[in-house]
């Protein structure tokens, strides 16, 4: 089978790698499309574990299942790369992406392979059936629409909400879609004029990111890890407000705050990382139910054999979603 292999510094090297065979409970996958996520391209992030097959977002058909309880031969599925216990004290306080067993599980070799090893757990806790009329492009936005679901869990978004989403790329675009399908009141902030204008075409209000423009949310998630943003995101924050750091920022990066400002207006800090099985699953009803415009969000698509033009495509900017696919 072939496998993108990422190098480092951007190189990618598609090699030949002897195709898995499943074990007990685990599941063999074809990949038919997985898209690319900003941790793809994080460098800093990703360089010192080269070489790697990176890619955790992808669908695929299944080949080969051991286990008659597992979807079988023929069924088209959304994989995700990690899974909880659901028993250890960071699930049971509902820290489900903190827990040991999470952070330990993977796909092998990763999304950007013409085959996907699916480990058991991951098999049995999060390897979703894809209803037919989902198509295999949308279902790659499962996985980073569950991170923008469990993020809008936490900041306790819901039809009350004036929520103001700082960066208009395809998770800021993401939260924006899921929130006004809650019922909120949503602004993005995005310095892109074309970023904005897809914003309100989403629904949203799209508009310059200022104080002035922003108004007073009570609920700031940042979609990017400027600094810009962080100072954007306490300077707006109304009375009472949530500040989420919902993207992350370079390793060391820190940020400022007057604690007596923090203190007065009594404003909440908190983060929001990655997504787990409750979340996937209510990311796919979304999709499903047609709350997500994938068709708008998916500007860019590569075959796997293009997998390093695929990463320099979206680490430009010049699309919003990059998908790469098995053809």
């Amino acid at each position: 089978m072939r496998a993108a292999v990422y190098l480092g510094e951007g190189a990618v090297r598609i090699e030949e790698r002897e195709v898995p065979r499943p074990g007990p409970g685990e599941v063999l996958v074809a990949m038919r499309a997985c898209g690319i996520c900003g941790s793809d391209l994080m460098q800093w992030y990703q360089d010192p574990r080269a070489p790697v097959v990176l890619g955790h977002e992808p669908v695929g058909v299944v080949l080969e299942a051991a286990g008659d309880e597992l979807p079988q031969p023929g069924t088209r599925v959304f994989i995700h790369h990690h899974v909880p216990c659901g028993a250890c004290e960071y699930c049971r306080r509902g820290h489900e992406t903190l827990c040991d067993t999470f952070k330990a599980t993977r796909i092998e070799p990763g999304g950007f392979s013409e085959l996907i090893l699916v480990p058991a757990l991951n098999a049995a806790l999060d390897l979703l059936t894809l209803p037919d009329h989902v198509s295999d492009e949308a279902a790659t936005l499962i996985e980073p629409l569950a991170c923008c679901v469990r993020g809008l869990d936490r900041a306790r978004v819901d039809d009350t909400t004036r929520l103001l989403v700082i960066g208009g790329g395809q998770m800021g675009l993401l939260i924006a879609e899921a929130a006004l399908a809650r019922g909120a009141e949503v602004t993005v902030a995005e310095p892109r004029e074309d970023r904005r204008a897809l914003a309100t075409s989403l629904g949203a209000r799209g508009v310059e990111p200022t104080a002035e423009a922003v108004g007073s949310p009570t609920v700031v998630m940042l979609a990017t890890g400027a600094a810009a943003a962080w100072a954007l995101a306490l300077a707006s924050a109304d009375r009472g407000g949530i500040i989420q750091l919902f993207a992350p920022s370079g390793p060391g990066e820190r940020r400022d705050f007057g604690v007596d400002d923090l203190f007065f207006r009594e404003l909440e800090i908190q983060a929001s990382y990655s997504a787990g099985p409750r979340d996937t699953r209510a990311a796919l009803a979304l999709i499903a139910d047609g709350h997500i415009s994938a068709d708008k969000l998916i500007t860019h698509r590569f075959p796997l054999e293009e997998t390093e033009a695929a990463l320099a495509a979206a680490r430009s900017k010049e699309g919003i979603k990059v998908v790469v696919t098995s053809a």
